[in-house]
């Protein structure tokens, strides 16, 4: 039977059999390709107060770490973008690395209480921090987006998003405010965007994305007017595609917005979209 252990350790009581993802400024460090490091090759160089924190409790043997640039130097390590990650084919890297970066930062960014300003102590029996002076305690919380691919007959609507360097395409996507439905910020998000009314929307599947910490949920949605206008300010470009003539977009491997545009592809190919 798997022992169940804190979701925070500190050095001395990590085990050699653990493994580490370790953070630098936000980048992942790497040997090469492998980004898990043994802990064995790596404690020696950690400070006694660096916390070691759980990333998975079905796997209770693999921990995250932010560590400090003598770490980096002593280990020889390479510096890898997350980013770089949704483009790089490893799935799970990505999957690993894109929830250690959220768990470190979540304890980051609430080191301190939101409604006294009072420091918090971590919880080590379960993911939280505790505020003693109020005692309230804090929970992850995860920011709910969409992403929606727009169809028409054969075709898709794709745009180029001003915050991507490459030249991919991809599918229209924002967050769920206060008092919305998914269903309404599909139809809200797609009019900001592109000036595109739609309806039928359909829910397909999600994903756990790490920039920084969202739960996409994909649609598939059909076109019901107006002439494509992108907002100028997130959308630089947005065309409508034929499926057998796709431009770089991203892999269906790795994200939703990949899986969304081949499934469509594959609906059309069988004649049932």
């Amino acid at each position: 039977m798997m022992t169940r252990r804190h979701f925070i350790l500190s050095p001395d009581h990590i085990q050699s059999g653990d493994q580490l993802i370790l953070i630098y400024q936000g980048n992942l460090l790497t040997r090469g390709d492998d980004y898990l490091w043994q802990a064995a090759d790596v404690v020696a160089h950690l400070q006694v107060n660096t916390q070691l924190h759980l990333i998975d409790e079905q796997n209770n043997n693999l921990f995250a770490a932010h560590i400090d640039e003598d770490v980096v130097a002593g280990l020889d390590a390479e510096q890898r973008s997350l980013r770089g990650l949704v483009f790089s084919g490893n799935d799970t890297a990505l999957i690993d690395a894109g929830k250690a970066n959220q768990v470190l930062d979540w304890y980051r960014a609430h080191r301190f209480c939101g409604a006294c300003g009072s420091p918090t102590e971590a919880v080590l029996a379960q993911r939280a921090v505790f505020c003693s002076h109020c005692e309230k305690q804090y929970f992850p919380r995860i920011n709910p987006c969409i992403i929606v691919l727009v169809t028409k007959g054969r075709e898709v609507l794709l745009a180029h998003h001003s915050r991507y360097q490459s030249k991919y395409y991809s599918c229209l996507a924002g967050f769920i405010e206060m008092g919305e439905t998914a269903e309404q910020t599909v139809q809200r998000e797609v009019m900001e965007e592109v000036n595109v009314s739609v309806d039928n929307i359909r829910y397909v599947s999600s994903q756990s994305w790490p920039f920084p910490s969202q739960l996409m949920l994909g649609f598939f949605a059909d076109y019901n007017g107006g002439d494509v206008v992108p907002d100028g300010v997130e959308i630089e470009d947005a065309k409508w595609f034929d499926v057998a003539q796709l431009p770089q977009h991203p892999s269906a491997g790795i994200s939703v917005a990949g899986q969304l545009i081949r499934r469509y592809a594959e609906l059309v190919a069988s004649g049932k979209f």
